[in-house]
């Protein structure tokens, strides 16, 4: 899934960090972060940087264990704690006046408690490549004990390729118009495919599971990921709704026999996948004859795209074509019978626009217009789109 834009830990994290940034600032954060703010940094790759080469830094307290020790162990002594919520710290080495320090309030003192209470950090390979163990000293018997923290309703999954066709260097995507976005997919999703009633349902690329609350009277729903953090949300999310499991498994090479399911989504998750050709055939293979199929991607024919090309300015990914993924469909044996554009505004996608569209990033009628330019200009103009195919 997307950036959890409705779990309101990381929303008003989100919002703090917009409100906040400078045109210069470094900023580094938990993998999810480039999908709200695209300049920023991973937090799981600072080994061998400091604090105070970067201007914030936000760690999320239940998953210190991916970030190096010695890192997180400056972080006190560089930076000071200016924002903090059940899930989120967020650092700043330059300490704004209107910023008070929040090192003695609760939820910063659950981030110390939850790095004291780390396990050992693993033996790392040094500069000879000879591996060689991180001394720890012993824990006391008065040492701090890990604060559990809420779980986010969604989350999103690992992945290589942008998943909006707005993250580029246009400017800072807001939660506003990825919400909406959200909204129309499972708008479509209800228009497209009705509530599935009495049918087996397969969600491939299914992240935290949100997709499967349109499909409550399904006869079963079965999710497939590689994100293993991500499926055990979406168990978590389903526990009580014995209907609905979720698998690891690659898109690619699913491990169902032939005509197992009825319908299947592919939704926001092509791009993701290293094999996207073989994946849909994958999923072809695995409808009944007249089982469904519904695809979202990118547009690469949208007009922010073709603007781009025109001024010999570079993409920010493949993307697909209606014509393209429709010809794929059809390789795969699959009848594409309806077609629908999802958002449009060029100042979403094109390179020097969006940091005069700034202020509109959040602004309700601007969000709403372009929920309705992407539905009236349809599959051809619009940012992405959606396809829904029957297996012949």
């Amino acid at each position: 899934m997307s950036f959890p834009h409705d779990d309101p830990a990381w929303a008003t994290t989100a919002e703090f960090l917009r409100g906040r940034l400078g045109a210069a600032d470094r900023l580094i954060a938990p993998d999810p972060f480039r999908w709200a703010i695209p300049r920023s940094g991973r937090l799981t790759r600072v080994r061998g940087a400091k604090p105070s080469e970067f201007e914030w830094i936000v760690t999320h307290k239940g998953e210190l264990a991916g970030v190096a020790r010695d890192f997180l162990a400056a972080l006190p002594d560089q930076a000071v704690p200016v924002f903090a919520n059940d899930v989120f710290v967020v650092w700043t080495t330059t300490a704004p006046a209107d910023l008070p320090d929040l090192s003695e309030v609760d939820h910063v003192r659950a981030f110390h408690a939850n790095l004291a209470a780390l396990p050992p950090e693993a033996p790392r390979a040094g500069p000879d490549g000879r591996v060689t163990a991180v001394p720890l000293p012993a824990e006391p018997p008065d040492a701090p004990r890990p604060v559990p923290l809420p779980r986010p309703a969604a989350s999103p999954r690992r992945r290589d390729a942008a998943p909006r066709p707005w993250s580029t260097g246009a400017g800072l995507p807001g939660t506003a118009r990825e919400r909406a976005f959200q909204e129309e997919l499972d708008r479509l999703i209800e228009d497209s495919l009705g509530p599935a009633e009495g049918e087996a349902v397969l969600d491939i690329g299914c992240g935290a599971g949100r997709l499967t609350d349109a499909m409550q009277r399904a006869a079963s729903v079965t999710g497939i990921d590689t994100d293993a953090d991500a499926l055990m949300r979406a168990r978590t999310r389903h526990a009580a709704l014995p209907r609905f499991r979720f698998l690891p498994m690659d898109a690619a090479r699913l491990g169902f026999a032939e005509a197992s399911f009825d319908t299947a989504l592919m939704v926001d998750s092509l791009e993701t996948f290293a094999e996207p050709e073989r994946a849909l055939a994958e999923a072809a293979r695995v409808l009944g004859r007249g089982g469904r199929l519904m695809v979202t991607a990118t547009n690469r024919e949208s007009l922010p795209w073709r603007a781009m090309r025109r001024l010999a300015l570079p993409l920010p990914g493949r993307g697909w074509s209606v014509t393209e993924l429709t010809a794929t469909l059809r390789a795969a044996g699959l009848h594409v019978f309806r077609a629908d554009g999802l958002l449009l505004s060029p100042g979403w996608s094109l390179p020097g626009v969006g940091g005069a569209m700034g202020p509109l990033e959040e602004d309700p009628e601007f969000v709403e217009a372009a929920r309705l330019l992407g539905r009236r200009a349809g599959p051809e103009y619009a940012l992405a789109f959606s396809l829904v195919a029957r297996k012949e």
